[in-house]
């Protein structure tokens, strides 16, 4: 992936967290929803966390290698 795909995705991110930080406000009391929107959130901080570590990675060159790996 890109530099430009990590930072579309973080955006998109940041959108997803900022729709169910949205939905959480509008939620009423005693109204049951799919999904709720802490998980919504969730999902966003997720993904943010991801990308900002494959941002990371790209930017320094520093790659992980699994410590069993031969």
């Amino acid at each position: 992936m890109s530099l430009k795909g990590t930072i579309i995705g973080l955006v998109a991110c940041v959108l997803v967290w900022l729709f169910g930080y949205w939905r959480e406000k509008k939620h009423e009391m005693g109204t049951v929803s799919l999904i709720p929107p802490f998980y919504i959130q969730f999902l966003g901080i997720v993904g943010f966390f991801v990308f900002a570590a494959h941002l990371f990675s790209i930017t320094t060159g520093i790659d992980w290698t699994p410590p069993f790996q031969r």
